[in-house]
């Protein structure tokens, strides 16, 4: 795991909450990744809705090799869209969408492909630490370290927020550890309890 710079965890909870302010919703409100994509002017499209793709590329992408990607960025010009793996689960989908505008929010450098002369679609550079970055913006905009805190001091428990924010367990978790809410809430209500 590639160290993110200096402040730049901070950068992301501050950006999440100038989005979520953009889009008029509450701190503890579940992201709608769609509407950020339409709010920041990305269009998103799954397999089925790009014309002229073949069918059996289409079977192949969604039927028999599905794991094999979750979602992916075309620029051209000044325009991008996302597709998306609609054959993937909801809260996968978001998580895909939020990393993928979260690259395009961060400007980052889009990594080139190449076509093989068999066909096989390869990058040629893999920016790790990109991939950091684009990580944690996305499970902040998600998971913003305020609505957790919230959630958490209504007695939600993991998979009620998890479900409220539209993330996998295993995302929403992650969340939790790294912004350390449920200690500090335990540090509060002890608090409380001594002054009491």
């Amino acid at each position: 795991m590639t160290p993110l710079r200096r402040g730049f965890k901070a950068w992301c909870e501050n950006a999440a909450r100038g989005y979520r302010r953009e889009l008029r919703l509450e701190k503890s409100a579940r992201l709608d990744t769609r509407q950020l994509a339409l709010h920041v002017g990305v269009g998103i499209w799954t397999p089925e809705e790009i014309q002229g793709l073949d069918p059996a590329s289409l079977h192949h992408l969604l039927r028999v090799d599905p794991s094999s990607w979750s979602a992916v960025t075309l620029t051209v010009g000044h325009r991008s869209v996302i597709i998306t793996n609609s054959s993937h689960p909801a809260t996968r989908q978001n998580n895909s969408l939020a990393h993928e505008l979260s690259h395009l929010i961060l400007k980052h450098e889009p990594a080139k492909a190449f076509v093989t002369s068999d066909g096989m679609i390869v990058m040629n550079d893999y920016n790790l630490t990109h991939e950091e970055e684009a990580n944690c913006l996305a499970s902040t905009l998600l998971v913003p370290r305020e609505g957790l805190l919230h959630l958490l001091s209504l007695g939600c428990n993991d998979e009620q927020m998890a479900v409220h924010f539209g993330v996998s367990l295993e995302l929403l978790r992650m969340r939790k550890n790294i912004t350390a809410v449920a200690r500090q809430l335990d540090h509060f209500r002890t608090g409380a309890r001594r002054r009491s």
